[in-house]
C-alpha cells in the first residue's frame, strides 16, 4: 500500500478486527490508514463484549479457545500486548483466563459477575 493508501472493513466482527490487525503487524500498514466501519455501537460482531470489573462482564458470543487448535489465532494473540499488564500479550491473558473459568457448558453466553435478565 501507498502511503496515501487506505483499507476499509465492512463490519466490526472478528474477521475485519483480524485483517485489520494482521495488516498492521504483517503487512506495516500504519494503523491511521485501516477503517472499520460498524454499524452498531459495540465492535466484536458475534464475539462483542461489554462491561466493567466492577459490574462485571458479558461476552454475548463467547467461546471458550483451548490451546490446541486455532493456531492462527493464537499467533496474532501472542503479538498484540496487553493493555493492562506489562510483559503479557492477549494470548497470555486469554489462558490465565480460561485456566480461572474451566467451561463445561454448550451454551454461548457467558456472564461473569452480572447478574442480569434475559429477554
Amino acid at each position: 500500500m501507498s502511503e496515501q493508501s487506505k483499507a476499509y472493513f465492512v463490519g466490526g466482527g472478528i474477521g475485519s478486527l483480524s485483517a485489520a490487525a494482521f495488516m498492521i503487524r504483517d503487512g506495516n500498514v500504519p494503523g491511521e490508514q485501516i477503517s472499520i466501519l460498524e454499524a452498531t455501537p459495540i465492535m466484536g460482531g458475534s464475539l462483542d463484549g461489554a462491561g466493567d470489573p466492577v459490574a462485571g462482564y458479558l461476552l454475548r458470543g463467547g467461546r471458550m479457545l483451548t490451546t490446541d487448535n486455532y493456531e492462527c489465532t493464537w499467533d496474532l494473540h501472542k503479538s498484540i500486548p496487553s493493555l493492562h499488564n506489562r510483559g503479557k500479550t492477549v494470548f497470555d491473558e486469554t489462558v490465565e483466563f480460561n485456566e480461572q473459568r474451566k467451561a463445561h457448558s454448550m451454551a454461548r453466553l457467558v456472564a461473569i459477575g452480572v447478574e442480569r435478565r434475559f429477554r
